[in-house]
């Protein structure tokens, strides 16, 4: 399924009447993480598991009555809706609460709680694997050919400047490393910059170590 745009009040009251469960993203176009919430529901909406859930944004700012009825209050808030009620709510940038938000609310309950034991058990296995997978390793939105945002892609241009030799990997593909490697390197935002393993931080930090020539000496290069 794709994600409908709702652009009025008209539209959202016919959109939530559904009997089935619906995901609607109140988003700012200023708002950064508006961005990363939409690339996350664009991705849900693909998935099998989601089959018969429906997503949906609309600009808050847009429909105010909507915004003001639903009590969205700040950007970006999702909401779950059924049979014209709002049954649950995210607030802020939290693409893994809204997973587990809509597996709760799933027709499909008994199969949850496996899968997330998995999740939880695997995790920190897959995140060392990943920030070891190669000397240096960036974690950014998109990939070196595609950069998904401008702080993605400052950090490409800075890397390959240096004629770095490096992985990366788009954390837009995957909720769970996303969410998850903040809480492992406690860093909150993206990109970040390994070193054999070890964080080096993102684009302010590199842009500093650049600056300052510590930078070039600790990253390999390509051959």
């Amino acid at each position: 399924m794709t994600v409908t745009d709702l652009n009025s009040q008209q539209e959202y009251e016919d959109y939530v009447k559904s009997l089935d469960l619906s995901v609607i993203h109140f988003h700012a176009p200023w708002a950064d993480q508006c961005s990363q919430i939409n690339d996350v529901i664009s991705e849900m909406s693909k998935l099998a598991q989601y089959k018969g859930i429906r997503f949906a944004k609309i600009e808050a700012e847009k429909v105010p009555d909507v915004s003001l009825k639903a009590g969205i209050t700040a950007v970006p808030t999702v909401i779950l809706a059924k049979n014209d009620t709002i049954v649950d709510r995210i607030d802020g940038a939290n693409p893994s609460a809204i997973a587990e938000k809509v597996k709760q609310h799933c027709a499909n309950k008994d199969s949850v709680p496996v899968e997330a034991c998995k999740l939880k058990e695997n995790l920190n296995d897959r995140l060392k694997k990943l920030v070891n997978q190669a000397p240096c390793m960036l974690f950014m939105k998109g990939n070196p050919a595609n950069p998904r945002c401008g702080f993605s892609r400052t950090i490409v241009s800075l890397l390959d400047s240096y004629k770095a030799d490096y992985q990366s990997f788009d954390i837009l593909q995957d909720n769970d490393i996303r969410e998850g490697l903040k809480k492992f390197s406690n860093w909150p935002t993206y990109p970040q910059l390994y070193v054999n393993g070890e964080l080096i931080g993102g684009l302010d930090i590199v842009k500093e170590m650049s600056e300052t020539g510590e930078l070039e000496s600790m990253l390999p290069k390509r051959s």
